[in-house]
């Protein structure tokens, strides 16, 4: 049976300025399947006016009674014991609510992303866990280096169940250089709050699996968390002359889902990978959130492989 008629994957970028006009990599993407039809990926050049086109996607898509799933790049939670230790709460919707009313992220992009860290390593003992800024950046308590953190002992974990699992998968933790993702999730948790809050969709998206559980979800729009990267192969293979490789991974990423929930096979992976054990399930559905196809990347490389 199939869950949704459309699926939406997002690249989601930390940038300080609007991107530029011309569509460039390491900025905002994301491409739509509409009964398994993929459209051309679009460009957003903020965080803003990406969240507004989406809110209006979603809304069209509810509309006219399609179901829709929305996959976001970026962890959707911190390490286990991160929200107990700053809200009080061990809930992951708590954090989001405790960085919503944090984080400033303008219209232009402009954000107190760092601000909001170094308050976060204060927190905690010694040099605390973000590391990666900038040397020209003067927030003194978010060192450049992995290495110049101190008392970790007495800090969180380093990756949550998901990232330690997933090949590749850099730790939120860490906020600039290659390949880091520490800055998307501290921008990007707020934004999907906006997106929620959204005046055409209050109510009407549901988050797994903090929402629904380690299960297929009955909401009509689903927001997940995606890696792109389970697919890094095969987004090669597919990508064409000088296509960027953004634009490439959300388009490659929303086909293999519309092709895998046409067969019939979307439902398995909304329940994780099947080796985890209860504790960690729980840990799961509450504070760190899972990847959609971790555990089921054969599955989702099989789909692209047949013809719809």
């Amino acid at each position: 049976m199939t869950l949704f008629h459309t699926h939406v994957i997002v690249d989601w970028s930390a940038r300080s300025k609007p991107s530029p006009a011309r569509p460039t990599k390491d900025a905002i993407w994301w491409a739509a399947a509409r009964d398994g039809v993929v459209s051309e990926p679009a460009y957003a050049r903020t965080r803003h006016d990406a969240v507004e086109r989406l809110a209006v996607l979603i809304a069209t898509e509810l509309g006219a009674a399609r179901r829709v799933l929305i996959g976001f790049d970026f962890p959707f939670g911190y390490p286990a014991g991160v929200a107990a230790y700053l809200t009080g709460e061990a809930s992951a919707r708590a954090l989001w609510d405790w960085l919503a009313a944090r984080i400033e992220d303008g219209e232009d992009n402009a954000n107190n992303r760092f601000e909001v860290a170094q308050a976060i390593n204060r927190a905690y003992p010694g040099v605390g866990p973000f590391w990666g800024r900038p040397r020209t950046w003067r927030y003194p308590d978010v060192p450049t280096r992995e290495s110049r953190r101190t008392h970790r002992e007495a800090h969180p974990p380093e990756r949550r169940i998901a990232d330690s699992q997933a090949r590749g998968a850099k730790t939120v933790w860490q906020l600039a250089y290659a390949g880091s993702v520490g800055s998307q999730v501290l921008l990007g948790l707020p934004a999907i709050k906006r997106l929620l809050e959204h005046p055409r969709l209050k109510g009407r998206l549901a988050v797994w699996p903090f929402d629904t559980g380690l299960r297929a979800p009955e909401a009509p729009a689903v927001i997940a968390e995606i890696y792109p990267s389970l697919l890094r192969k095969e987004i090669e293979e597919r990508k064409s002359g000088a296509e960027i490789t953004d634009a490439a991974q959300v388009r490659v990423n929303a086909e293999a889902f519309a092709r895998l929930d046409t067969l019939g096979g979307l439902g398995p992976l909304f329940q994780g990978a099947s080796h985890l054990d209860a504790a960690e399930r729980r840990i799961i559905e509450t504070e760190e959130a899972w990847i959609l196809g971790l555990g089921h990347e054969e599955a989702l490389k099989k789909a692209l492989g047949r013809s719809m």
